[in-house]
């Protein structure tokens, strides 16, 4: 028997569990500061925004699922007054092309995903997370960069094998942007106009032939968070610096696609996660690149770091 006023002898579980929350917790004060993503927002900003479903799972089900999103963008859109210049519903995720009129991107995307999610968990009988994380945003340059970014969400369906051609996939705005079907209210045109420009092609014959013009596997956009020529990037020097611990600093960082390069077994990819940790990434930054839960990312690093 125990002596009384004495403690139980801990187990080797015990023991494992204090070292493994101890490494924890140290790893997450150490990446306190970059421990969230860029989201600078201000009135009249452009994104590329993206959500994914939990665990890679579908967010889409069947086609009843597709049009209740499509009407709770269109509400969303309407309350906080956005412009959705472009759409693309996929499996397990989405993209959109948004400007915001006023400063508000968070609290639409927090309102658009929290209540398609609701009503998704509701009709499925699910519980539980139905997207992964926070959604994504890159801020986009207007005209070209915009119309690239347009292009690439339009031709996810092609570049995924779903559709042999965008008009295909009757899922994103593709054929009410080039006039080939009717055009949602809440998706505004406008834009193509202007970027037309006098004397070439106009409207939704200049988007067409610009989607048409490469193909579906040669579109790539790049992972940065602001999309824009030099000076438009550098616009938003003085956010990052007020920022401050908000913002991932990636001076004298590998990016991650080099840190995992290669990291082809679980072994590897969890040493890699380690070395991601070090190099001060955001757990949430690591999970978004493999494409898992930040929790995976968690186990990971509580059950690797705790070893000795």
């Amino acid at each position: 028997m125990i002596p009384a006023g004495e403690q139980f002898p801990r187990t080797r579980s015990a023991i494992w569990r204090e070292a493994r929350d101890s490494t924890v917790a140290r790893l997450m004060n150490r990446c306190a500061d970059v421990a969230r993503p860029l989201r600078i927002q201000c009135a009249g900003l452009t994104y590329h925004v993206t959500a994914r479903g939990v665990r890679r799972s579908n967010i889409y089900l069947d086609d009843h699922d597709r049009r209740h999103f499509l009407l709770t963008l269109a509400a969303v859109a309407e309350r906080f007054d956005l412009r959705c210049h472009a759409y693309c519903e996929m499996t397990n995720h989405y993209h959109l092309a948004l400007t915001t009129v006023d400063a508000n991107l968070s609290r639409a995307m927090q309102r658009l995903n929290g209540e398609y999610a609701q009503w998704w968990n509701w009709r499925h009988d699910r519980v539980g997370h139905v997207f992964q994380a926070r959604f994504n945003a890159q801020i986009v340059q207007d005209d070209s960069y915009l119309a690239n970014v347009c292009r690439y969400i339009v031709l996810n369906p092609v570049r995924a094998r779903m559709a042999a051609v965008p008009e295909a996939w009757p899922w994103s705005s593709y054929r009410a942007m080039t006039g080939l079907g009717p055009r949602p209210g809440f998706l505004d045109c406008s834009w193509l106009h202007r970027w037309a420009g006098p004397g070439g092609p106009t409207g939704g014959s200049g988007f067409r032939q610009f989607v048409r013009s490469v193909e579906g596997d040669d579109v790539r956009l790049s992972r940065d968070a602001i999309l824009g020529d030099d000076e438009f990037v550098a616009r938003f020097g003085p956010y990052r610096e007020r920022a401050g611990p908000e913002i991932p600093r990636a001076t004298g960082r590998r990016a991650l696609a080099a840190i995992f390069q290669g990291a082809a077994s679980r072994t590897a990819r969890n040493a890699a996660v380690m070395i991601a940790v070090r190099e001060r990434y955001a757990l949430a930054d690591i999970a978004r690149f493999l494409e898992v839960h930040p929790s995976t990312v968690s186990k990971i690093v509580a059950t690797c770091g705790a070893r000795p």
